[in-house]
């Protein structure tokens, strides 16, 4: 990404931990990233995936560990671990004299009354929180054991969602799904032979499972 900054650049989006992927990009290479950027480029750090991530190393919010760089814009959605996604509402964290110049540009009716309410409501209920990641550590970590079973590859996913590599063109296996009734996140042009599976119940996911056993071969295939 470094290399392919240049004079028309005015601002870079980062979003960690990782979308389609779900990875995590380690916050020293973030910093080390951010330090080598031209004074005049902003960086939006968007943490919409934040609360999946367990207890890493390598991982640290850039709102628990600030960095003193008015060019960063940390982000937070409330459609993900909350689940208030119909509502279409996040916050940002930034230093105060960016966040003036934000303002100055911003819609007058941003957001509705609902969904300021809602966000309150969210935001002020930690345990909610708690048992969302655990049952979603859980169901990340039944999928896993599904797609071992099956000599699956994944990638190491810190989030709601994972990509598994297919093995074949995902094209068609995204195909196949759509024929019986399951919908794949789009897909991703450098990424051919990978799907996005988002985390669903348990009874949505013993019918994923379903469905792929009844994928045709030569769709595996390499």
């Amino acid at each position: 990404m470094l290399r392919g900054v240049g004079s028309s650049t005015g601002l870079i989006y980062i979003c960690n931990p990782n979308n389609p992927t779900g990875s995590l990009t380690p916050r020293q290479d973030l910093e080390g990233f951010i330090r080598d950027l031209p004074p005049d480029v902003a960086v939006v750090v968007d943490e919409a995936y934040h609360h999946y991530v367990g207890k890493t190393s390598s991982y640290a919010s850039f709102l628990d560990r600030s960095v003193e760089d008015d060019r960063v814009i940390v982000t937070r959605t409330l459609s993900a671990i909350y689940g208030l996604a119909g509502l279409r509402i996040g916050y940002g964290i930034v230093a105060s004299k960016t966040a003036g110049r934000l303002s100055a540009v911003r819609l007058q009716s941003d957001i509705n009354v609902i969904a300021a309410r809602a966000a309150v409501a969210a935001l002020t209920d930690p345990d909610h929180v708690r048992i969302r990641w655990q049952q979603n550590a859980n169901d990340r970590q039944e999928f896993l054991n599904m797609a071992n079973a099956r000599m699956l590859r994944v990638i190491d996913s810190h989030t709601n969602f994972v990509m598994l590599k297919t093995g074949g063109h995902g094209q068609d296996v995204t195909q196949h799904f759509n024929q019986n009734g399951i919908l794949l996140g789009p897909l991703v042009p450098s990424m051919p032979t990978y799907v996005r599976v988002s985390l669903g119940t348990p009874a949505e996911m013993k019918e994923f499972w379903r469905v792929w056993d009844l994928m045709p071969a030569q769709k595996m295939a390499m």
